[in-house]
C-alpha cells in the first residue's frame, strides 16, 4: 500500500470512528494531499457511474483554510492527476480507479456532506 493510500485508509478509520467530531476534524497537510487525489477521481467524468461530488469539494474547500500555497500547490497537482489517469486509464485501471473512489474516498465525500457551510 503506497503512504498516501495508507494515509487515507487510517484517516477514514479515525472519521469512522468519531462522526459525532467530523465537522471539527482538521486534517493534517499529507492527507489533505491525499485526499486531493480523492477529489480528482470524484470529480472525474470518466469514470463510471460518477458520484455527486459537493460532498468532497466542500470538505476540501474546509480543510483548504489556512494552508500554504505550497501545500494547496501540491493538492492541486493530486487532484488533476488523479483526474488524468482516470481520462487515461485502461478498463482494468479504471475498474482499480472507481474502487478507491468509491471505498476510501467516498468516506471523505460524506465527511464533506455533514460539515456546516462556511460562514
Amino acid at each position: 500500500m503506497s503512504r498516501a493510500n495508507a494515509v487515507i485508509v487510517g484517516a477514514c478509520l479515525i472519521a469512522a470512528a468519531l462522526p459525532a467530531a467530523a465537522q471539527r476534524l482538521h486534517v493534517n497537510d499529507a492527507a489533505y494531499v491525499a485526499i486531493a487525489h480523492c477529489q480528482g477521481l470524484i470529480n472525474s467524468d470518466d469514470l463510471q457511474l460518477r458520484m455527486d461530488p459537493t460532498g468532497i469539494n466542500r470538505f476540501m474547500d474546509l480543510q483548504g483554510a489556512g494552508r500554504t500555497g505550497d501545500i494547496i500547490d501540491r493538492a492541486t497537482h493530486a487532484k488533476d492527476v488523479a483526474a488524468r489517469n482516470a481520462a487515461t486509464a485502461s478498463s482494468d485501471e479504471k475498474a482499480r480507479l472507481m474502487a478507491e473512489r468509491d471505498e476510501p474516498c467516498r468516506r471523505w465525500a460524506h465527511m464533506g456532506v455533514r460539515a456546516p457551510l462556511a460562514r
